[in-house]
């Protein structure tokens, strides 16, 4: 949308030249008339003349000044739409006609590049989630398999099973994983109960906050609730639940806490571990990786699938030192 001209300070720079040079030519003529009596009306006619001309060149630069920018902005303003054109009315020979050529060719590139990344990340999705689909039946027939096994070695048996399960899990984040990167979960939202969701999430979590001996302190009011796909925010609960238990000192504390504003509902968990080394916090949530800290056999894509979720239902993740301790942030915009 064109802006007044004189709100430029490129059109106000224009505008005072124009200014300038007819004062400076009217008080030209006026000198001369008066200088030269005789001549008078023929110098003032001859310096309005000039003043006007001066009024006109000024006038028609200043447009052309203004359509250029104008030109340039609606180009980058389709740029950032992901429309590329370039009209050949505005090539010419001026530097205005150079920026468009550096622009249209800029944004060339840059579209072609973003459709090779999203096409190589789609087929990526698309390739995880046919190959942990195509697990599940063999996982399947292996828990099948297990079950019939004698029982003359149970903890064979056992270990069996629990690395089925394990494989089984991974398959299901996977499949999870894909359906975020091509933007394809779930956004069946109800309001449920914050308390009861986070909980139903830690349960999944009791075997291993027993075994570190870890204390949970609870803060979160039971009156709380939230408009979210439940199964899918326990999924990124479970994660990061798990993250932080994970990276918590044995027989320390793990602080769940949850406040709601007019603007969002927070929820914090806090363990009070080793912090986070200054490399790895651009990159916690990034698919895959495995940062200085990992546990061992972490796939690194548990923080990937929360931070996706939690985007998907319009809300952000933080990960945050303490001194000590490592502080999750879920912000839910409400």
């Amino acid at each position: 949308m064109r802006l007044n001209a004189f709100s430029r300070p490129e059109a106000r720079a224009i505008a005072w030249l124009g200014l300038g040079l007819s004062g400076l030519t009217a008080g030209g003529f006026g000198v001369a008339a008066a200088l030269a009596p005789a001549a008078r009306l023929p110098l003032l006619a001859l310096g309005a003349i000039a003043v006007a001309a001066i009024a006109w060149a000024c006038n028609r630069w200043l447009r052309h000044v203004l359509a250029a920018l104008d030109a340039i902005a609606t180009q980058l303003h389709q740029a950032a739409r992901g429309e590329v054109s370039y009209p050949l009315t505005q090539n010419d020979e001026g530097l205005f006609s150079a920026l468009h050529n550096d622009l249209y060719h800029y944004v060339r590139q840059n579209s072609a590049a973003k459709a090779a990344l999203a096409q190589d990340r789609a087929q990526l999705a698309v390739a995880i989630q046919d190959i942990a689909h195509q697990l599940r039946t063999p996982i399947a027939t292996q828990a099948n398999l297990i079950e019939l096994l004698a029982t003359a070695d149970t903890g064979t048996t056992a270990e069996l099973a629990q690395q089925n399960a394990r494989l089984q899990a991974l398959v299901e984040q996977l499949i999870l994983l894909a359906r975020v990167d091509t933007h394809t979960l779930s956004q069946n939202r109800q309001s449920v109960s914050l308390d009861a969701l986070l909980r139903q999430s830690l349960n999944f979590l009791l075997h291993q906050i027993a075994e570190a001996n870890l204390e949970v302190v609870w803060q979160v009011p039971a009156a709380l609730t939230i408009e979210v796909n439940p199964r899918l925010m326990q999924e990124a609960f479970i994660n990061l639940l798990k993250n932080a238990a994970e990276h918590a000192p044995a027989g320390s504390r793990l602080i769940v806490g949850a406040t709601k504003t007019p603007l969002s509902t927070t929820i914090t968990i806090q363990n009070f571990g080793e912090p986070l080394p200054a490399a790895d916090l651009p990159h916690v949530f990034e698919r895959f990786y495995r940062g200085s800290q990992s546990v061992p056999n972490s796939l690194g894509i548990g923080l990937a699938i929360a931070h996706g979720v939690i985007a998907a239902a319009d809300g952000r993740v933080t990960l945050a030192n303490t001194h000590p301790g490592v502080l999750t942030t879920v912000t839910l915009f409400h």
